[in-house]
């Protein structure tokens, strides 16, 4: 008995170091192993067109690490470009320091790593393969101890910056976010409230508070890590409550325009129907923009109030009558690459797009990316609603 509770333990204990469970496509991992591929022959592209063949190491090993962050974990704060830059600048001079007073000992390397952490720490440039630079500095052998101070410019600043513009011009290829920003959420009616989500759900000073309770360093951005925690309140909201799809509450019969459709007939189609905004769908029935009214207070350069008839009618008036106007159709104002949803997406996932963003209405599309329908905010709130009813009737203390 005694001895099957020690191996039940010991069987426990080598779980933790079991690998976790991968939860990125292979499509991302094929980005990221390529992304690194590209920075790396990026880095030592820039060195031997600089320095040559022979002048500093083409690539030096740290940069290895450098690329699995920048290109596996563009959000995290470690991979960073004031990170990645700086992180390593700077325990680089740590590490030719050490090495220009000290022998190259075992020692030595441990201390220079440990005092570049406490200086990647004092100017908020964390990055791991930093204590790697201050090691190389010192147990680099002739190759390293040649350079010196050189050391710290090329390969170090070079090479990290290389792979930051390679990062940069790829994530902006494959659609992604880089760098991360750091700054509080933008409100979009330029007052002094917080979001909504913000007001209601997690805060960052709600943030700091947890945080600092753990006392442990967190791979992870403050606007992601508040992302995570809304979508898994939602997650669970949609698994405890009704179910409502974006294609129960939508409105199918829709008012749309085309991309050649003329500005004064969009007009009065916003006119007549009493409506904020117009689908712009092409020929096939997908969306391809959003048409506003305040696309056309945009155009129309109404910044002041003074004379607003007056110039919206211009504006008309050209786009009806001047065949050789630059503004003429729905095309040449609509907002392109508006936010949409699915047919079958659930209706709690719609919140913070109309809470956040600013949105007043949602253009629901199907899995071949055609307009089948539009949700209002009015829509949303008449589910949300109909929600909490249900969820009143079925209690236990309703019967």
């Amino acid at each position: 008995m005694k001895t099957s509770f020690y191996l039940d333990d010991i069987k426990e204990q080598l779980r933790r170091f079991a690998p976790p469970t991968h939860v990125i496509n292979w499509r991302d991992r094929w980005r990221a192993s390529v992304g690194a591929l590209c920075g790396l022959l990026t880095a030592s592209w820039s060195s031997y067109l600089i320095f040559g063949n022979g002048g500093i190491p083409l690539l030096i090993a740290p940069m290895g690490a450098s690329a699995v962050l920048i290109f596996t974990l563009p959000t995290s704060p470690l991979a960073q470009p004031w990170s990645v830059i700086v992180g390593n600048m700077i325990s680089a001079v740590v590490g030719v320091c050490f090495a220009q007073l000290f022998p190259a000992q075992a020692g030595v390397a441990a201390i220079a790593v440990a005092l570049a952490v406490l200086a990647m720490f004092s100017v908020r440039s964390l990055h791991p393969p930093g204590g790697a630079i201050a090691l190389l500095a010192v147990m680099g052998g002739p190759s390293i101890e040649r350079l010196a101070w050189h050391y710290v410019l090329a390969p170090v600043a070079l090479q990290s910056v290389s792979l930051i513009i390679c990062a940069l011009l790829y994530h902006k290829l494959q659609g992604g976010s880089y760098p991360q920003s750091s700054a509080h959420q933008i409100n979009l009616h330029q007052t002094g409230d917080q979001a909504i989500s913000t007001r209601l759900g997690v805060s960052d000073e709600d943030l700091d508070a947890v945080l600092a309770r753990q006392g442990k360093i967190i791979d992870i951005s403050r606007a992601d890590l508040r992302k995570l925690i809304m979508q898994t309140e939602i997650q669970a909201q949609q698994r405890h409550r009704t179910r409502i799809q974006c294609s129960d509450i939508m409105s199918h019969h829709l008012i749309t325009v085309q991309f050649e459709t003329p500005l004064e007939q969009c007009w009065q189609l916003l006119r007549t129907h009493k409506i904020g905004s117009l689908p712009v769908i092409s020929d096939g029935g997908t969306i391809i923009g959003m048409l506003s009214l305040i696309d056309f207070l945009k155009q129309a350069d109404l910044d002041v109030y003074h004379d607003f008839d007056l110039r919206l009618r211009q504006m008309l008036d050209q786009a009806r009558i001047l065949s050789g106007s630059e503004v003429q159709v729905a095309g040449h104002i609509m907002s392109t690459n508006p936010l949409t949803a699915q047919c079958d997406s659930n209706v709690l996932e719609l919140v913070p797009l109309f809470s956040d963003r600013g949105l007043h209405s949602i253009p629901i599309v199907d899995d071949d990316g055609k307009l089948c329908g539009m949700v209002t905010q009015s829509d949303l709130i008449g589910a949300l609603y109909q929600m909490q009813r249900n969820q009143v009737n079925t209690s236990p203390s309703n019967p």
